[in-house]
Order: structure tokens, then sequence, then C-alpha cells
């Protein structure tokens, strides 16, 4: 008896989908932060404005200069909106890929236990058939003897 040549063939393959997974949740990981980062220099760079924008009331300007201010800080806002939508997708995004990364891992186990039942299954099967011949070699002694 011979070990099964698909047990390992689906192990290989299921560790493949498990590295595929694992990039998967590294890039959705990146993705996340990436935003994360992306939002935060949005949110100083709106402070930075309403600070400066502050600083133009106490001296005289135009209501150009004020409209523009304005115009730009409402532009940050709706920016930092969309940033905070991109956010949730690439975490419910991230969610999933950890998600897949645990069923490919499940997937992986289980192979890799069906590759060692199967090569216990196979040792077993050898073993005993080793001990039946050892037993008729023991009982041809035996008799040889007697």
């Amino acid at each position: 008896m011979k070990p099964r040549a698909a047990w390992p063939v689906l192990a290989k393959k299921a560790k493949e989908k498990c590295e595929e997974a694992q990039a998967g949740l590294m890039k959705a990981r990146d993705r996340v932060t990436q935003l994360e980062q992306s939002r935060r220099r949005m949110e100083l760079l709106y402070v930075d404005y309403v600070a400066r924008s502050k600083e133009a009331e106490k001296r005289p300007h135009s209501m150009s200069e004020t409209l523009n201010f304005r115009g730009f800080m409402q532009q940050l806002q709706s920016l930092i909106s969309r940033v905070d939508v991109d956010l949730m997708e690439a975490s419910h995004a991230l969610e999933l890929a950890r998600l897949v990364l645990k069923a490919a891992e499940q997937k992986r186990i289980q192979m890799e236990t069906l590759v060692e039942q199967d090569m216990k299954t196979v040792r077993d099967f050898h073993r005993k058939r080793e001990q039946k011949e050892m037993d008729a070699a023991g009982i041809t002694l035996y008799n040889l003897k007697h």
C-alpha cells in the first residue's frame, strides 16, 4: 500500500490559497493604513486652514479671500467625508480578507491532517503486514523444531 498522491497535491493547493489570502489581507491592511494616514493629513490641513482663516479675519481682507477660505475648507470637509466612506469600505474589505484567510487556514489544516492520516494508515498497514510475516515466520520455525 502506498500513500495516495491526491492528498499532498490538495494540501499544496490549500497552502497556496492560504498564501494568497495572506497577501490579500496584507493588501487590505495597507489600504486601511493608507486611508487613515490620508485622513489625518487632511484633518491637519483643515485645522491649519481654520487657523489661517481666523488670522485673516483679524486683518483687513476681501470678500473673495473669505469665500476662497470657506470654499477650500468645504472641499476639505467633503474630502474627509469621502475618505471616511472609503475607510469604512476598506475596513469591511479587511474584515472579509480576515474571514477568507481564516477559511483558507482551516482548509489547509484539514488537508494537512488528511495527508497525515493517510500516511498513518499506510504505516499501520505496513506495520501489521510485517507483524503478520514475523508471526508466520515464528510459527514456521516453531513447527520445524517440533
